[in-house]
């Protein structure tokens, strides 16, 4: 799911705390959680981070920029829109319900998450919807794919791609399952899509 360099300070800080919270949550975790866990002292990790906000803060950013930026790879690919695009929303969307699901603290961390990077998600959601965009838009214009019958334009198309995949959370168990469902809901969208 994550990946870090616990070569690195800070991202070996950030792994530890990832784990504390998946395994404490937010409110139990202490500072002196986070130091043990990341292996240094106290002092070395307020050098890094200012308190426990700051550290999942920086996991909130950490998880959006290796999720956007897998989403990326999966859309740059040589492959057919609806395997692109199937891949790009499975990059993005699975590891956010894996981290939301993973842990009985789940719902706290969620919680947590709106309140403290809340301008980080809706930064993170928009690129998301201008990557998918940019790639609808590229497969209308060469004839690839239609906006449906009701001609939709790419950015609904986005829009309405994400839209499934974030409502698709609440009926999946696990996230293996929630991933079968995000290919068949693309599956289905591309069905409607598909020049006749």
């Amino acid at each position: 799911m994550m990946n870090f360099d616990l070569n690195n300070k800070t991202e070996r800080v950030l792994a530890a705390s990832l784990s504390c919270f998946k395994q404490y949550g937010f409110k139990r975790t202490s500072m002196e959680d986070l130091a043990k866990a990341a292996d240094m002292s106290r002092p070395a990790l307020y050098l890094l981070f200012k308190n426990k906000t700051d550290i999942f803060r920086s996991l909130s950013e950490a998880f959006h920029a290796k999720t956007l930026l897998s989403a990326k790879q999966a859309l740059a690919d040589n492959t057919s829109i609806q395997t692109r695009m199937s891949a790009a929303v499975t990059a993005r969307m699975t590891p956010l319900y894996a981290l939301a699901h993973d842990s009985v603290h789940g719902p706290e961390l969620f919680d947590v998450n709106q309140s403290t990077s809340g301008d980080l998600n809706a930064k993170a959601d928009d690129t998301f919807l201008r990557m998918l965009t940019d790639a609808l838009q590229a497969s209308l214009a060469a004839g690839e794919i239609t906006g449906g019958p009701d001609g939709l334009a790419a950015r609904e198309l986005a829009q309405l791609i994400i839209a499934s995949a974030i409502g698709l959370k609440t009926f999946a168990f696990s996230a293996h399952d929630f991933e079968t469902l995000l290919g068949k809901s693309v599956a289905t969208f591309f069905q409607g899509m598909t020049p006749k």
